[in-house]
């Protein structure tokens, strides 16, 4: 079968490839023929050879997963062949660690992901553990429930780790999909108004941002551009989609006395700035990361009943166009891309 696959770090190291054909599912595993799969941030770095994560090469990329069962392995129930599904990310995880048993398994330890550690989805068929499927409501498309992960994580970010409340002003800095889907969130949540934040080269993602029910976005052209747009201390919520650490200094520079933060975007780059502010301030400063089953679900009822919907944000590719979807990723000329197996 074809699978666009890393065999190392770096652009000449990733390759659409024949390979053998999946393995059988073992007990409790299921096999799915990938319908369709979202390229993410991460394997645009991947291809870059920027990611920070641990790798196991060579890896089959994608985790933004949705197919139509194969093959159910022994002992699985309440999944049928020729149903369709998306698949959580976490391909393993211990089951036994505290975080487990609580319910979080999106933060054991020892949690390892399609796309990085075992073979993820850009490829004519995968296998995951059947308890974290997810059935498609039969009016969502194939490129829309391929959108559910990133909508879950920014779901995760927004309602789950923050605490969103009623007639709350929002301010995303990062229109990448996870800021813009957490943008749409926040106003189905009850935001009085969503302010999404770029820089210079955002254009693009922002016009989406502003398609998909922004009240306005910003361009942040100069230093300290956050006290120079009359928005500063202003947000009841900010959330910090960008992938780079010094965003924070912005989100504590937007965010009202007694406001919250959620950093869902993530760098390898040390802060190096003051945290007075969230002192001062006595800002709630939350961390968001992955996702679990039940933030599926809800999301998967909104994608449902059409309350979320990517429309502009999504460009479907076929898989040996795979090189075009990462280039108009990268270039943010596209918000989402989506290859069609």
């Amino acid at each position: 079968m074809r699978a666009l696959r890393a065999v190392g770090a770096g652009r000449d190291q990733l390759q659409l490839l024949d390979v053998a054909a999946t393995a059988e599912p073992a007990a409790g595993e299921v096999q799915v023929a990938t319908r369709a799969v979202g390229v993410c941030g991460s394997d645009i770095h991947v291809w870059h050879g920027t990611q920070t994560y641990p790798m196991t090469y060579p890896v089959t990329l994608g985790h933004e997963l949705m197919g139509v069962v194969q093959r159910v392995g022994p002992g699985v129930s309440g999944v049928a062949e020729g149903q369709r599904v998306v698949s959580e990310t976490a391909r393993s995880v211990c089951g036994v660690c505290p975080r487990c048993r609580e319910g979080h398994y999106n933060l054991c330890e020892s949690r390892l992901g399609f796309g990085a550690r075992y073979d993820g989805g850009m490829a004519e068929s995968f296998v995951t553990r059947a308890p974290i499927l997810h059935a498609v409501p039969d009016n969502v498309t194939d490129e829309v429930a391929a959108a559910t992960e990133p909508y879950c994580v920014a779901y995760n970010a927004v309602v789950e780790r923050a605490h969103l409340k009623p007639a709350a002003r929002v301010a995303v800095i990062g229109p990448g999909p996870v800021g813009v889907f957490a943008c749409q969130i926040a106003l189905i949540g009850g935001a009085a108004e969503v302010v999404v934040t770029g820089i210079p080269g955002d254009e693009a993602r922002l016009l989406v941002a502003k398609a998909l029910g922004a009240s306005a976005t910003v361009i942040a052209e100069e230093e300290g551009w956050w006290q120079t747009q009359d928005l500063s201390s202003a947000f009841d919520l900010v959330v910090d989609a960008a992938g780079v650490s010094a965003t924070l200094e912005a989100a504590l520079g937007l965010v009202q006395p007694g406001g919250q933060v959620v950093k869902v975007g993530w760098g390898p780059e040390p802060y190096g700035r003051p945290l007075d502010a969230l002192v001062a301030k006595a800002v709630d400063l939350h961390g968001a990361f992955s996702h679990t089953w039940s933030t599926w679900e809800r999301v998967l009822r909104l994608l449902g009943q059409g309350r979320l919907d990517p429309g502009p944000a999504l460009r479907t590719y076929r898989l040996e166009q795979w090189e075009d979807a990462f280039n108009a990723m990268a270039d943010r000329h596209v918000l989402k891309a989506v290859l069609l197996i």
